[in-house]
């Protein structure tokens, strides 16, 4: 995979619809069996994982290698933690529970370099390939790509507002936490949670800004994308493994 073009982003701009995966694992070797089938994305998530920043340079070495572009989901809006993910190689983030336009406007600062940002310079690490990629500072900025996540009534309200400032490349609609504070906890297919992700959705649509989310199933994944979604993930490496465990348990007993 190209070191200087982010692959994700580059589909953003281009129009692309693109199909993600999701490990909650922590693990490498999860992260690249899942990257070889070929998913457009997958989503490294460090908020709900035992996954951290020290698990993220393994982790992103065994996506590279394959089709499938990375992209991390941070554990916090922490400037420190940003800059570290960034210096290990993370060009596409999500970031959880945006709420204001502030908030979003501090994510920026924290991840871009001067004049967009304040985030801060070093030259010896992994994506600047340990000095031997002299144009990293511009190209960082350039193939930065920013994603908050709206969780909230209040924050779906805010989406264009957030999503056109600059520097933000899309936005993300949680579903879960969404049905929460709506709630209706984990009930993400509630009439009443999809009327606000659709109403959410259409204003993106109309102002031409990208929005994603994740979805427990491939049939709720069509779903999204068919009412105006660019990126969908579906479920997650656990969830996937235990449902599939749990199949088989049924069969024998069935049997």
């Amino acid at each position: 995979m190209s070191t200087t073009i982010n692959p994700f982003k580059q589909r953003l701009i281009d129009g692309q619809k693109m199909v993600g995966g999701w490990t909650l694992s922590g693990s490498a070797t999860v992260a690249e069996a899942m990257a070889f089938l070929n998913y457009d994305y997958l989503v490294v998530d460090l908020e709900h994982s035992p996954a951290s920043i020290h698990d993220t340079t393994p982790i992103l070495r065994a996506i590279e290698q394959t089709p499938t572009a990375p992209v991390i989901r941070m554990p916090s809006h922490d400037a420190i933690a940003i800059k570290q993910v960034l210096d290990q190689g993370g060009m596409t983030l999500y970031f959880p529970f945006v709420e204001s336009v502030e908030e979003a406007k501090a994510l920026v600062q924290a991840s871009m370099y001067p004049p967009l940002g304040k985030r801060g310079f070093a030259k010896m690490h992994r994506a600047a390939r340990y000095t031997t990629r002299e144009d990293y500072p511009q190209a960082a900025n350039e193939q930065m790509c920013l994603i908050p996540q709206l969780e909230t009534p209040e924050a779906l309200e805010l989406a264009v507002e957030i999503g056109q400032l600059e520097g933000i490349s899309a936005v993300f609609i949680g579903p879960g936490d969404l049905s929460m504070t709506m709630g209706m906890p984990g009930q993400v297919n509630h009439p009443d949670v999809r009327a606000k992700i659709e109403k959410c959705v259409a204003a993106c649509n109309a102002a031409g800004i990208p929005v994603g989310t994740v979805m427990p199933s491939p049939e709720d994944a069509k779903w999204a994308l068919e009412i105006g979604f660019s990126f969908v993930s579906m479920a997650n490496d656990l969830a996937n493994m235990l449902n599939q465990c749990k199949a088989h348990l049924a069969q024998m007993n069935n049997d």
